[in-house]
């Protein structure tokens, strides 16, 4: 049991992950095996995120307007909070572990927009930046390229119509 002291100090330390970090995703820990949370664990440390366990008595302590409801059924069973700033990487890692390993993702807070388990995989199935601004690029570009190619395309018929006539003159 721990004492007062403790007790403080753990609520201290969630009041600051909530100030640091913009998304919470809350995490069943019933499947999960101990070495699987330890990589789970290492890999989101890796991304930047923060990984952690608490009682919901000091949660309903230290976030008394929690924007979810830890009373529902979904929370009865033994949870974990993933915390961390924006970072598509980490919703990435959550979908790769949802496919090997047995987590199941609860449900997720990403500023004030409470997410389900469907749309925090969605969002790890989300290309990378690099690629959204690529494709962005090109379809922004691609008109433009056929607009050209459209333009100059009567001017190459009609040369290859004038070469054309040139060489049945110079055969004639």
């Amino acid at each position: 049991m721990k004492t007062k002291k403790e007790k403080a100090q753990i609520i201290l330390e969630l009041k600051e992950l909530l100030e640091n970090y913009s998304t919470i995703i809350l995490i069943s820990l019933l499947k999960l095996k101990g070495e699987e949370q330890k990589i789970f664990k290492d890999s989101i440390k890796k991304e930047g995120g923060v990984f952690k366990v608490f009682k919901k008595t000091l949660i309903k302590k230290a976030i008394p307007n929690f924007p979810l409801d830890l009373e529902l059924e979904e929370f009865k069973q033994p949870f974990g909070m993933l915390f961390f700033k924006d970072n598509l990487q980490i919703f990435k890692k959550l979908l790769e572990f949802s496919k090997n390993f047995q987590i199941n993702i609860i449900k997720g807070v990403l500023g004030n927009r409470i997410l389900t388990k469907e749309e925090i995989l969605e969002i790890g199935e989300l290309p990378s930046i690099e690629v959204l601004r690529s494709k962005l690029i090109y379809s922004l570009k691609n008109p433009f390229q056929k607009l050209c190619f459209t333009l100059k395309n009567p001017f190459i018929k009609l040369n290859m119509v004038v070469s054309n006539i040139k060489k049945f003159e110079i055969s004639n």
